[in-house]
């Protein structure tokens, strides 16, 4: 018969959380979380068969706290609001971000996966983009990424210049998603006119 669990799924995911937020996603062993919560690793190992595991229940997490940032901002554009969400994730969860989006993609895949679809919905609610197929709207949110990704790194290895805050780092973005979709609509042939 397995030992009892001593803790629940969730309050040693917290722990791997706090560890990744200050050490990195790498840094987790199950040692160390054992550590964290003054424990060995048994009761660890009675809810995660390994590191791995516990690492995508993790991502879940992250996945789920991504989530919850898009939730909570209030653009009517997607892109912005995605930008906006990604850019909060960089400057609260700079460590985390940071192994997200450097480790050859380690992390990002399954990420990506579970993040994609949510985001092509919004796209396709929003009367800016109406017309677009799914694989245009997929190229547009390609490029916004490619550019909030950047900002967003700047941002969480503290890179721009120090007189640039949020609201320069939103306008930029809000400047620069403009300009993509205006691309993309000249290049369709669709009208040019920009939201307010």
């Amino acid at each position: 018969m397995p030992p009892k669990a001593k803790f629940t799924r969730d309050q040693i995911i917290d722990a791997a959380f706090e560890i990744a937020q200050t050490e990195g996603i790498d840094a987790i062993t199950m040692r160390k979380i054992a550590k964290k919560m003054n424990s060995s690793v048994a009761p660890i190992y009675v809810n995660f068969k390994d590191v791995n595991e516990l690492n995508e229940a993790l991502m879940e997490r992250i996945i789920s706290i991504s989530l919850q940032l898009l939730k909570e901002e209030n653009s009517v554009n997607p892109l912005i609001k995605m930008g906006k969400a990604c850019l909060r994730f960089a400057m609260e969860y700079s460590v985390i971000f940071r192994d997200l989006v450097a480790k050859n993609g380690k992390y990002m895949q399954g990420y990506d996966v579970k993040m994609m679809p949510t985001l092509v919905e919004e796209m396709q609610n929003d009367s800016q983009l109406k017309g677009f197929p799914v694989d245009e709207l997929k190229i547009i949110l390609l490029k916004i990424i490619i550019f909030q990704l950047g900002l967003s790194i700047m941002a969480a290895n503290s890179l721009l210049p120090e007189e640039f805050n949020k609201q320069d780092m939103m306008d930029i973005l809000s400047s620069a998603t403009d300009d993509v979709i205006m691309s993309s609509k000249l290049s369709k042939g669709f009208s040019n006119d920009k939201r307010n």
